[in-house]
């Protein structure tokens, strides 16, 4: 009812921090697809539900439910996860480390990594990308940006489910389904992006690239 009111109202644009959708089965999954319907019908673009939000530190803009801001800096960050970018942020600022957009996509029903992908290699602000992945639902746009941002810049990634018990907690979460790691892993390399396995080495990537060190080759 709120995106219908939206709609009519003019509204293009919509973050929906709202849980309980597709991730807690048949009913969510029903509701999800009565909000996508009626966003639709009045061509608004919806990120999430089930998400922590968006950021743009460089204009001040903080449309989440985390409480402070970012440091503006040149690292894109897109996860499925907002816990995980509330535990980014928490460590980014003591240490200085600042980002050109924060991207929560939760349960991504209508934008998903390929279009944020898309926007993050033409944004000039934007000089390293960060990815953490609990389920891909459109594999092909997802491989053609990842692709194509990876030729540009720096792009590192993070994905959850590489074992049994990892991918049923993905399912519950943000009820999407985990496919195959080694497919997924050799698809990474083809690519040409750096795959992280734990939240240290991300951390570690960070502070590596916000500190402008550049090896030669």
């Amino acid at each position: 009812d709120i995106i219908e009111s939206c709609g009519r109202a003019g509204v293009k644009a919509a973050v929906v921090i709202s849980a309980g959708f597709s991730e807690t089965g048949s009913r969510g999954a029903q509701l999800e697809r009565a909000v996508l319907e009626n966003a639709r019908r009045h061509r608004i673009r919806l990120i999430g539900p089930n998400c922590l939000g968006v950021m743009r530190p460089e204009i001040g803009l903080n449309a989440t439910f985390a409480h402070g801001g970012a440091i503006a800096g040149t690292i894109g960050l897109i996860s499925q996860s907002g816990a995980l970018c509330t535990a980014i942020l928490d460590w980014a600022k003591p240490n200085n480390v600042g980002f050109s957009s924060v991207i929560s996509l939760g349960s991504s029903s209508d934008v998903d990594f390929g279009e944020i992908l898309d926007y993050l290699v033409h944004d000039p602000r934007t000089e390293n990308i960060f990815l953490y992945i609990e389920g891909i639902r459109h594999a092909r746009s997802f491989m053609s940006a990842l692709r194509a941002a990876a030729r540009t810049k720096p792009v590192l990634l993070i994905k959850v489910g590489r074992h049994p018990a990892g991918s049923q907690a993905v399912l519950s979460h943000t009820g999407a389904a985990v496919g195959s790691d080694d497919i997924f892993d050799a698809a990474l390399r083809r690519a040409g992006v750096v795959r992280l396995h734990n939240i240290g080495q991300l951390f570690a990537a960070a502070g590596a690239l916000f500190d402008r060190f550049s090896p030669r080759g």
